[in-house]
C-alpha cells in the first residue's frame, strides 16, 4: 500500500526501514519538537530522546495500524526522508470516535507546501479507504504553521478542551466533503 502525490511518495511506517530516519530528522530536531514539553529538558541525551520516542510512538503506529490507519512516511520519488503524517486515535483528554491528523517534517522541507499535499492525501485516503465522515487535529500550543497547515486542509475550530492540570487543547474538524457522503 501506498499514496503517490505530485512531490512524494507515501508508505506506511516500517520500523527496519524508516526508524532512524524518524529519529534524526524528528525526533533529535529541536526545531521539530520545539512545541513537545517532554522532549524539551536540557538534560536529556540523544538516546533518552529516541528511548521517550520508542515508548510514544512505537505502539501508537503499531495499535493504530490495527484500526486500519497509517502513520505515512513520506519520501521524495528519489527515496530522501521528508516526514510523518497519518491519522491516530485522539488521546486524552480529546478522544472520541473520530480519528486525528498530524503530521511532522524534517526542518529541511519547512515552508515548501509538502505538509499540505501530504494532508491531502491522508485526509483523502481516510475518506476513500476508511469511510470515514470526520476527522479531527488537535493543538496543544501556539504552533503558527501547525494553524496554517490545517487552514489550508479546511479544517475549523470546533471545541477546545482541558486536561487535569488546566491545560487548553484547541480541537478542529475537518467533515467529509458533500460530494463524497455516502448514500445511505
Amino acid at each position: 500500500m501506498r499514496l503517490i502525490t505530485e512531490r512524494l511518495v507515501l508508505t506506511p511506517f516500517d520500523r527496519e526501514r524508516d526508524w532512524a530516519d524518524f529519529v534524526t530528522d524528528l525526533i533529535l530536531d529541536p526545531v521539530v519538537t520545539r512545541y513537545w514539553e517532554d522532549f524539551a529538558d536540557p538534560a536529556l541525551t540523544d538516546d533518552d530522546k529516541e528511548q521517550m520516542a520508542a515508548a510514544e510512538f512505537l505502539p501508537w503506529f503499531q495499535e493504530d495500524h490495527a484500526r486500519g490507519f497509517a502513520a505515512w512516511i513520506l519520501r521524495t520519488p528519489e527515496g530522501e526522508f521528508v516526514g510523518l503524517s497519518g491519522l491516530t486515535t485522539a488521546d486524552e483528554p480529546v478522544g472520541g470516535p473520530d480519528p486525528e491528523f498530524g503530521c511532522l517534517l524534517a526542518t529541511r522541507w519547512h515552508g515548501s507546501g509538502l505538509a499540505t499535499e501530504a494532508g491531502r492525501a491522508v485526509i483523502e485516503d481516510g475518506w476513500e479507504r476508511l469511510g470515514l465522515g470526520r476527522v479531527i487535529t488537535v493543538l496543544e500550543s501556539p504552533n503558527p504553521a501547525s494553524r496554517r497547515l490545517v487552514d489550508k486542509l479546511g479544517f475549523r475550530f470546533d471545541r477546545v478542551v482541558f486536561n487535569e492540570a488546566s491545560q487548553a487543547y484547541v480541537v478542529l474538524v475537518l467533515d467529509r466533503p458533500e460530494t463524497m457522503q455516502v448514500a445511505g
